[in-house]
């Protein structure tokens, strides 16, 4: 293998060659253009006897390409170590994130100017953005796990007394059983829209939908899930055109109210949309407590959790923004006297 020549000498060697080189051709250049010259006596020959080259020439002209070569070799070294110094720290913090150190940084280099000093930059955000991902991850592994956990341990509780003769398998625990079946599933569907969202691969099928249409034909549905637990619904819908994967709003206002299910006092749940010359937004507010202060800006976060509620997984508003989010929109919280209001925003289509 043959060893490596350090960028600041191949700089220095290239500059000095060139400016080597750049001083030959100038000379061998005035020699030829002169004797031309001579030719067509544009210009007057020399006297009989008089030397066209004398040594003093020649000492001249090695002594410029001398002082020239020096020169260049200044300027590239100083030049190198302003280029060499920031590529080599950013390769030194590779190298150092390779083995593992997520935490590596590159300082502050004076050196860095221009494409350089943006380099750096671009390289710590990359690393600002490795280390939350992996962090991320520890805890996307800890609270999925903590999430399964629950439901198969009552799962395989259930059926290991069925089996043992403990519980009967009767109606009412098979019935027990399909509801943990449908809280895995649910979570396993939440857990999957919010990694293609965060991946940008939650793929949408767009059609121009009726808002007021799709969310009245919810209607029925959403009455089954308010009504037992001593809600009422209030639809209060204004028609109007966007673009948008019908499947997934009707996921994201599922996840709404069933989150205003979960935490809000019952009252009667109140769903409207509002439209701009722009934007259509649908409102799902409830009279609840609404969020806390100091949680009201990670409530939308995967595993966010204001306060524990037996079934939740913490994942419903983060499944709403990432569908918001995947249409071109977002999904706040706001907070009037009366009312707790989650808002889903989506661009409206230009065919309304």
């Amino acid at each position: 293998m043959k060893p490596r020549i350090s960028l600041t000498r191949q700089l220095a060697v290239a500059m000095a060659a060139q400016a080597t080189i750049a001083t030959m051709v100038s000379t061998a250049a005035f020699y030829i253009v002169y004797g031309v010259l001579e030719r067509e006596r544009i210009v007057s020959p020399l006297p009989p006897g008089v030397e066209d080259t004398t040594w003093l020439d020649v000492t001249i002209t090695l002594s410029v390409c001398v002082v020239g070569v020096l020169l260049a070799w200044l300027v590239a070294v100083r030049l190198a170590r302003r280029i060499v110094r920031p590529l080599g720290a950013v390769g030194e913090a590779a190298h150092r994130i390779a083995e593992g150190d997520l935490a590596t940084r590159v300082a502050v280099i004076g050196e860095a100017h221009g494409e350089t000093a943006q380099l750096i930059a671009d390289f710590n955000a990359m690393a600002d953005r490795l280390q939350r991902m992996s962090d991320d991850m520890k805890v996307w592994n800890a609270q999925i796990a903590h999430e399964l956990r629950t439901p198969l341990t009552i799962f395989r509780g259930r059926l290991q007394g069925a089996r043992d003769g403990v519980f009967a398998l009767d109606e009412a625990l098979i019935v027990g059983l399909m509801q943990q079946v449908e809280g895995l599933t649910r979570l396993v569907e939440d857990l999957r829209s919010v990694s293609l969202a965060d991946s940008g691969q939650l793929h949408l099928m767009l059609s121009d939908v009726d808002l007021a249409a799709e969310l009245s034909e919810m209607t029925p549905i959403l009455s089954s899930m308010l009504t037992p637990a001593g809600f009422g619904l209030d639809m209060a819908l204004r028609p109007g055109t966007v673009r948008a994967d019908p499947a997934r709003i009707r996921q994201a206002i599922l996840a709404l109210v069933d989150n205003a299910r979960r935490h809000a006092d019952p009252c009667v749940l109140r769903i409207s949309t509002e439209w701009t010359d722009e934007t259509a937004a649908i409102t799902v507010a409830d009279r609840g407590p609404g969020l806390a202060a100091g949680f009201q800006d990670h409530a939308f976060r995967q595993f966010a959790r204001g306060m524990p509620t037996p079934g939740g997984s913490g994942l419903g508003l983060a499944v709403v923004q990432s569908i918001a989010r995947a249409h071109g929109g977002d999904a706040t919280y706001a907070r009037s006297a009366d009312w707790a209001m989650f808002r889903i925003i989506l661009p409206r289509s230009t065919a309304s």
